[in-house]
C-alpha cells in the first residue's frame, strides 16, 4: 500500500484510549472540556481555600475553615477546560519511504488519526497543519469540534501526491507558532530527516512556541534510514528532474551515510532535551496504536 487507507484511518475512531496527555500549563479556553486548568475557578476538583469577598457564591463557603478562623472562607476548585489539539504532519518526499512493514507516511497518518479521534472524544477542538507535498506546500485546518473537518484532513493525508514541495520543519514550526492558540497541545509527526545541525536555528521559534503551547515530537523512521546496505548501484532523482547514481558497495560511502544519520539523531535528541520536548519514536514496523500509547504513558510517568 503506497498511501494511507482512508477507511482505515476512520476505523481508528473505535480504537481510542482513555489516556490523556497531562500538562501543568494553564489551558486558557473559557469553554468547558475535559482538561484540568491550574487557574482558579468553580469546577469539579477541590483546589484551595481563600477568604470570602462580597459577591462570591455563598454555596462554596468552607464552614469548617470559617468556624476555625472566625471569618468566612471560600472553597476554590480547579476547572476542567477544553484544549486545542494541533496535529502537525510531515508530508515531504522522505516520508514516502519504507523497507519493512509499511511507509513512514502511512505510520504518520495513523498516529495523527489516533490522536485526533482521541481529542474529539474528549470534546477538544482538533486542528491540523500538513506540510510538504500538499497544495501550496502547507495546509492548515482550523480548530473544529466536529468530525467533518477532521475527516477532510484524513482525506488529504490519504490522497496520492499531486503537488511536490519541499517544506522544512522550521517553516512548519513558524506557521504553527503563528496560528495555534495559547494552551494548545501540538504533536509534530515527522521523520526529522531535514533537521539543521545548528540547534540555534530553532531557538527563536521553539522558545516562542513553548511559551504558549505544549509540544510533543513523534519521530517515524525506517531501519534503512540509519544505514545503506551493499546492494549495487542505485539510481535517484533530485529536484524531480536531476538523476544521479550511488554505488552502495562503497564502504566509505556507507560509513559516511551512517555517520550523517547519527549526527541527525544527535541533533534531534539535543533539541528535544534543550527545549524539554517529549519525544516518542515509532518505526515502519511499529504497531502504531500500541507504541504511541506506550510512549504517552512513559511521558505521563516522567511528569509525576
Amino acid at each position: 500500500m503506497l498511501y494511507p487507507d482512508f477507511n482505515e484511518l476512520i476505523a481508528f475512531k473505535d480504537r481510542r484510549s482513555s489516556l490523556r496527555y497531562s500538562s501543568l500549563r494553564s489551558v486558557k479556553s473559557s469553554v468547558h472540556g475535559n482538561h484540568h486548568s491550574p487557574f482558579r475557578g468553580q469546577g469539579l476538583e477541590f483546589d484551595s481555600v481563600r477568604q470570602y469577598v462580597p459577591g462570591d457564591d455563598i454555596r462554596n463557603i468552607d464552614w469548617r475553615v470559617t468556624a476555625r478562623t472566625g471569618s468566612p472562607h471560600l472553597k476554590l476548585f480547579r476547572e476542567e477546560r477544553e484544549r486545542h489539539l494541533v496535529l502537525c504532519v510531515d508530508m515531504n518526499a522522505s516520508m514516502n519511504f519504507g523497507t519493512r512493514k509499511t511507509f513512514k507516511s502511512i505510520q504518520a497518518a495513523q498516529a495523527a488519526a489516533i490522536l485526533g479521534w482521541q481529542g474529539l472524544s474528549q470534546h477538544d477542538p482538533v486542528s491540523a497543519c500538513l506540510f510538504g507535498n500538499v497544495p501550496e506546500g502547507i495546509q492548515f485546518f482550523t480548530p473544529k469540534h466536529g468530525q467533518k473537518s477532521f475527516c477532510s484532513m484524513l482525506k488529504m493525508l490519504s490522497e496520492p501526491i499531486r503537488e511536490r514541495h519541499d517544506i522544512a520543519i522550521n517553516t512548519a514550526l513558524h506557521r504553527i507558532s503563528q496560528t495555534s492558540q495559547s494552551g494548545s497541545l501540538v504533536y509534530l509527526i515527522s521523520d526529522f530527516m531535514d533537521l539543521d545541525r545548528n540547534i540555534q536555528h530553532y531557538e527563536i521559534v521553539l522558545n516562542k512556541l513553548k511559551r504558549r503551547c505544549d509540544l510533543v515530537f513523534i519521530a517515524v523512521n525506517d531501519r534503512a534510514d540509519a544505514s545503506i546496505h551493499p546492494i549495487g548501484t542505485i539510481g535517484f532523482c533530485a529536484n524531480h528532474t536531476e538523476k544521479f547514481y550511488v554505488n552502495t558497495e562503497s564502504i566509505a560511502g556507507r560509513e559516511a551515510y551512517a555517520a550523517m544519520w547519527k549526527e541527525n539523531r544527535r541533533s534531534l535528541y539535543e533539541i528535544a532535551a534543550a527545549f524539554k520536548i517529549p519525544l516518542i519514536e515509532l518505526t515502519t514496523e511499529s504497531d502504531v496504536h500500541r507504541d504511541l500509547i506506550l510512549g504517552l504513558k512513559t511521558i505521563a510517568r516522567r511528569k509525576k
